[in-house]
């Protein structure tokens, strides 16, 4: 919610706040027109949307392009952390929520940036939430056998290892991020406006993304030794959907573009993040080729 108080405290004519519960989304709503007093110039509209259901996704992305006459700004946040082993549409539920409907929506959106940064002659940005954590991810996890799917692999309740999974699929998020922009449609020259792509780590924020953890209360006591308040978090939120075509396809933190892991810039790291992109492509081919099509 902190980031959509700053960006309200932007003047943003209209804000949508993408949420699973609607009527939560409705209550932080009001709490952001009472917080900011930005009602007369601020629309802010609550649409639902459950990233563990892929036609949810859809049925969003869809309602994004057709009913919004403009979109300026598009920040894909949401993300779980789970100790205990959930299936969602047929994969682990972290896979499902925050790595392929993550991609899912970014690449459904993306058409409706481009459309507005042509037509209105203005930068787009699309911001995809990654995390400091991918350095410390279990990179060999993702090494399968050639006759096995990745995604496929790691939702094998027997062999999950859910103590690690959140930061895998945070460093799956950033081999995906790299493939979104080496295949998303050829953009104008740096001269002309176009849709601008970035990865942001907002940093250790005390949100509620662990609310399912049983260790949720100590780290919430270890957030006020080494980690930052949402608030805090947020502000980096905003530099990266706010920031200059200098960041696209370029990975921030705190503010800065920052070199990703050794391991996402080593020859390793990168063959599998194509084999990545490609068995995820072929997911998302299959309950949307519609949005598929628009990075073919």
């Amino acid at each position: 919610m902190r980031l959509s108080i700053f960006t309200a405290r932007l003047k943003t004519s209209h804000l949508v706040l993408g949420c699973r519960n609607v009527a939560k989304g409705e209550a932080a709503r009001d709490a952001i027109l009472s917080e900011t007093g930005c009602a007369d110039q601020t629309t802010i509209d609550v649409w639902e949307i459950d990233l563990d259901h892929f036609d949810s996704v859809i049925a969003f992305a869809k309602r994004v392009r057709s009913q919004l006459s403009r979109l300026d700004g598009f920040v894909c946040n949401a993300g779980i952390e789970l100790t205990t082993f959930e299936l969602s549409e047929g994969l682990e539920r972290t896979l499902t929520v925050n790595v392929v409907s993550t991609l899912l929506l970014a690449i459904a959106v993306l058409p409706k940036l481009q459309e507005t940064a042509a037509t209105h002659g203005v930068d787009t940005r699309l911001s995809i939430v990654g995390s400091l954590i991918h350095v410390f991810a279990p990179d060999k996890q993702l090494d399968v056998g050639p006759d096995q799917d990745i995604l496929a692999a790691l939702s094998d309740p027997h062999t999950a290892d859910m103590a690690q999974r959140y930061t895998l699929s945070k460093l799956m998020v950033h081999q995906l991020f790299v493939e979104l922009v080496r295949h998303a449609p050829t953009q104008p020259s740096e001269e002309q406006h176009r849709a601008i792509i970035n990865l942001v780590n907002p940093g250790w924020c005390g949100t509620e993304l662990s609310r399912n953890k049983d260790a949720a209360f100590f780290e919430r006591a270890a957030y006020q030794v080494m980690g930052c308040m949402a608030e805090k978090g947020s502000r980096t939120l905003v530099h990266a959907v706010t920031a200059g075509a200098e960041t696209h396809g370029l990975y921030l933190s705190q503010c800065q573009v920052t070199p990703q892991g050794s391991y996402m810039r080593s020859e390793e790291g990168e063959r599998i993040g194509k084999r990545l992109w490609e068995e995820t492509m072929r997911r998302i081919s299959q309950v949307d080729p519609e949005t598929a099509k628009c990075v073919s």
